[in-house]
């Protein structure tokens, strides 16, 4: 089956020791079976796996992440040696039927910076180098004729929600940061106006256009979603949060969340 990438996904590369934001802490991390299988073999790994995962220590950090922020599972072994969830981490995959659709997650710090980052319309490559066309609903984002903000409103039907009740829904969802949940309660108390959430889209056009095409790319045209999520995104901006931050911090909460995500692809249909 053919796999297609967006062409920016090329650029990843872990940043390791050098992350701010480690993955390797504060997930519960499910091994696959065939990695379980050779882990039990290993007895500097079975005695830290329990119930199929790995046991973090008292502060969330994987047992074989080392206080330099190195993997010392990939150090003794390499990259290979890891379960399909670490070496796979921050893709995703859609299966299409005769295709799959990949992408990169914006919940790791680099590869939000490269999406965020990327010029242009991002081109989607087969494995054989090939490009393919972009779907149409990926295509509308990248519609230079027109603002965000208004594509936004094609997209998701119109504005439906102001800045109050945006964050009232998402801060009634699972809360996995603490610091998330304060952010949200501050747009509450402090609602942000629908002009200057346009002003903050339009002074970030290009990182707002490309995070709307990684929406809709990855959930398959969810429209009002990905309008929702720019607003919210743009209210976090306007009371001082960094965009790219703001991002990651959001597909943690929401995307890397089973319940969240389906929570709000539901809400925002």
């Amino acid at each position: 089956m053919s796999v297609y990438w967006p062409g920016y996904c090329k650029d990843f590369r872990c940043k390791a020791d050098k992350c701010l934001h480690t993955c390797c802490a504060g997930w519960v991390i499910g091994i696959d079976e065939d990695s379980l299988e050779r882990f039990m073999k290993d007895p500097d790994i079975s005695g830290k796996i329990e119930d199929g995962c790995f046991v973090l220590r008292e502060n969330g950090r994987c047992p074989f992440l080392r206080d330099d922020n190195l993997c010392e599972m990939i150090l003794k072994h390499g990259e290979d040696y890891l379960c399909n969830i670490c070496k796979e981490h921050p893709r995703f995959y859609n299966d299409l039927g005769d295709h799959t659709e990949a992408g990169i997650g914006l919940v790791c710090e680099e590869a939000c910076r490269l999406v965020l980052e990327s010029e242009g319309p991002f081109k989607l490559i087969a494995e054989d180098g090939s490009e393919i066309e972009l779907p149409r609903y990926v295509k509308v984002v990248f519609d230079g004729s027109k603002p965000l903000a208004e594509k936004l409103s094609k997209i998701s039907g119109g504005r439906r929600a102001n800045s109050k009740l945006r964050a009232e829904i998402f801060a009634g969802m699972e809360v996995l940061d603490p610091e998330w949940i304060k952010l949200l309660h501050r747009i509450i108390g402090t609602p942000v106006s629908n002009d200057d959430e346009d002003r903050v889209i339009f002074e970030h056009e290009k990182e707002f256009t490309n995070i709307a095409a990684y929406l809709m790319y990855r959930y398959e045209g969810a429209g009002r979603f990905a309008a929702e999520t720019i607003y919210l995104l743009a209210d976090l901006v306007f009371q001082g949060k960094d965009i790219q931050d703001a991002a990651r911090m959001f597909s943690g909460e929401v995307e890397y969340s089973d319940i969240n995500i389906e929570d709000a692809l539901e809400t925002f249909d």
